[in-house]
């Protein structure tokens, strides 16, 4: 027995989020370094993150790729938890150079660039 829609207007709506609903990147907590100074990661080569960092499956990363350079500093600065892990996983210049181009939520960008204006100034003056 094969069924027609009879009646379009009688479709349900996807139900609406309640009126305090915020995205979760603007209800996430973003952790921001103390100090660029401070953030000496790799530079180069293969690293792997930590399983609480990267659950993807694709935690392993050759820096000397530059898509998968840029993909590992997206994936720290979303999901660190600690400014030991920043400092840990990230380097300065690197971060400086790769901040006009990533793909970030926006709150994250925001708080980032509210701490350090020198990052913002960088992705600005991209042409």
């Amino acid at each position: 027995m094969t069924r027609r829609a009879t009646n379009l207007s009688r479709r349900r709506t996807s139900p609406q989020p309640p009126a305090d609903y915020r995205p979760y990147g603007e209800r996430r907590l973003y952790v921001v370094a103390e100090t660029l100074a401070e953030l000496h990661g790799p530079t180069g080569g293969t690293v792997t993150l930590p399983r609480h960092l990267d659950w993807s499956g694709h935690a392993e990363y050759n820096l000397d790729r530059p898509a998968r350079l840029a993909s590992m500093y997206k994936v720290v600065l979303t999901e660190a938890s600690t400014v030991e892990e920043l400092n840990k996983w990230l380097d300065a210049d690197l971060l400086r150079r790769l901040w006009p181009t990533l793909w970030l939520p926006s709150q994250l960008r925001q708080r980032w660039e509210d701490t350090f204006p020198e990052l913002a100034i960088n992705r600005n003056n991209v042409t």
